[in-house]
């Protein structure tokens, strides 16, 4: 009887657990789908039916005795700011603190007081939002303790864990079998020789298969030639008979069709976002410029300081920014005011000519542009370009000399006069005159290049062996001494460069003292 009255007492407590979870569960089900319901109703504007149907959810709420949740008091709250009723907001975010104050879980105690904080804030309840904040201080304090507490009982266990590992492998060692230290140097020194022993057979084995192999891969190289030679002999007659046997005429080339010849040194930039038009000037460039393009004038800015281009052509009318104001910046540029400027415009003669001048640039074309002047203008340039080159070498010849010429660039002037102070120096080179003038090495090559038409290591050898003939026509020393004292490192490099140069030997342009007194 006593059994029976003890299994009886043990279903009913077992249907009471289950059928309490049956109702908690339906309750959280009616609760989010009235959340639902509220989210609704807010996002289709409906809020006085919104505001009827929160207080019905609170209703339920209380009668179940079902705290609210952070995401229903974000909701309702949200409700009572639309319709402005703060008596409503006040009561129920007085409710949702004692719902907070009740919940023995310091986690959801914590979520729920932190969006209680900024609801009170956001009604302007700072006694509220004071004491709800101390209240979440304390659940956080709570969480961080039984975190530390979880935290020392894993590390506790951790050990315990450890010391077992350690208990059982000191009684597994006790074991094993040990050995005295001069018997297992002894068992040592055994393996260690048996194991070169087998090094050394496994050399000898690996050396006599690489050497058959050696012999194989010999055997298959002459095998690929010969067969390689008559692939390529018997590939040779039948390209010589298909070449016998066309007679086609080459077709005409196509104007707009880019150059495919040798690629050219110069660089031309075009600055266009027009397709057709940048096409249409690729095919009057390419046979003398490797043609890039931008489309942008912040993009024609960078690759024109970036490439240093021998060639700009910019459209006067650009995206956001006038081309005459790139142009300009092109020619104010320390780095880029050397290059030649060709600006497409859409003005006809004289004001066509003014926005040329006001951009610097050293020509203008009227749109749509004609080939054969584009031409000519584009070899214009060159060819007034090759005529500044030969200008700086008549400069060069004659500026160690009285009859010295006066430069009007400030960029070769500056460059002149260092290699000028330091030609003593056999180890000055590019990088210390673009260290000083505050470039790069590749771009103080380029724009000297441009200029001059000479690298700098050759402007340097050059100016030194003009001084060099100078010295020597006035007697200023002996050869070796005025080798040293333009920068070259020994007499013999002296005499080659200077018979290179100049085409004469150093001892006609000097004659030693005593075989002029003889």
């Amino acid at each position: 009887m006593r059994r029976l009255t003890k299994l009886s007492l043990f279903v009913v407590l077992l249907l009471g657990g289950n059928s309490a979870f049956c109702q908690e569960k339906a309750v959280m089900d009616t609760a989010n789908t009235r959340m639902n319901l509220l989210s609704q109703l807010m996002q289709s504007g409906n809020y006085e039916q919104a505001q009827v149907e929160a207080e019905g959810f609170r209703e339920f709420l209380k009668h179940h005795k079902t705290p609210v949740s952070p995401k229903a008091l974000v909701l309702i709250s949200g409700i009572y700011k639309v319709n402005s009723d703060d008596r409503s907001a006040t009561r129920f975010l007085a409710d949702a603190e004692m719902d907070a104050r009740k919940d023995p879980n310091p986690v959801t105690k914590a979520a729920l007081l932190n969006v209680l904080v900024q609801e009170c804030r956001k009604w302007d309840l700072p006694d509220q939002a004071l004491t709800c904040q101390q209240l979440l201080a304390i659940a956080q304090d709570s969480i961080t303790v039984r975190k530390r507490r979880a935290e020392t009982l894993e590390m506790q266990q951790k050990l315990d864990s450890l010391t077992a590992l350690r208990k059982t492998e000191m009684e597994e060692q006790a074991n094993y079998l040990h050995l005295e230290r001069d018997k297992a140097m002894v068992f040592g020194g055994v393996v260690f020789l048996i194991f070169l022993a087998l090094l050394f057979a496994h050399y000898r084995n690996t050396e006599r298969w690489r050497k058959l192999l050696e012999k194989k891969e010999m055997e298959w190289d002459m095998l690929r030639t010969n067969l390689r030679d008559e692939v390529e002999e018997n590939t040779l007659h039948a390209l010589q008979a298909a070449q016998s046997q066309v007679t086609a005429a080459p077709s005409p080339p196509d104007p707009y069709t880019v150059y495919h010849g040798p690629k050219p040194e110069q660089i031309a930039l075009l600055i266009e976002p027009n397709r057709q038009v940048v096409l249409y000037l690729k095919s009057l460039l390419s046979d003398r410029f490797q043609v890039e393009t931008a489309s942008t004038p912040a993009e024609g800015l960078q690759m024109a300081n970036d490439l240093l281009p021998d060639l700009v052509v910019c459209d006067a009318i650009l995206n956001g920014k006038t081309g005459i104001e790139i142009a300009r910046q092109i020619k104010l540029s320390q780095r880029t005011n050397h290059i030649p400027v060709v600006l497409l415009t859409d003005k006809f003669g004289n004001e066509g000519k003014l926005d040329a001048l006001r951009a610097g640039a050293e020509a203008w074309f009227t749109r749509p542009v004609i080939d054969d002047e584009f031409d000519a203008s584009v070899q214009r340039l060159l060819d007034a370009r090759k005529t500044k080159h030969e200008q700086f070498n008549r400069f060069l010849q004659l500026y160690f000399s009285e009859s010295r010429l006066i430069l009007d660039d400030p960029f070769l002037a500056r460059s002149v006069q260092m290699i000028e102070q330091n030609l003593a120096d056999p180890d000055y080179m590019a990088d210390d005159i673009a260290r000083k003038m505050q470039m790069t090495k590749t771009h103080y090559v380029k724009k000297l290049k441009a200029l001059t038409g000479k690298e700098t290591v050759q402007l340097i050898r050059e100016m030194r062996l003009e001084k060099a003939k100078v010295l020597l026509e006035k007697r200023a020393g002996t050869p070796q001494a005025i080798a040293e004292l333009v920068g070259f490192s020994s007499p013999g490099s002296f005499s080659l460069a200077f018979k290179e140069y100049f085409g004469e030997n150093t001892s006609l342009l000097y004659t030693h003292p005593t075989n002029r007194l003889t």
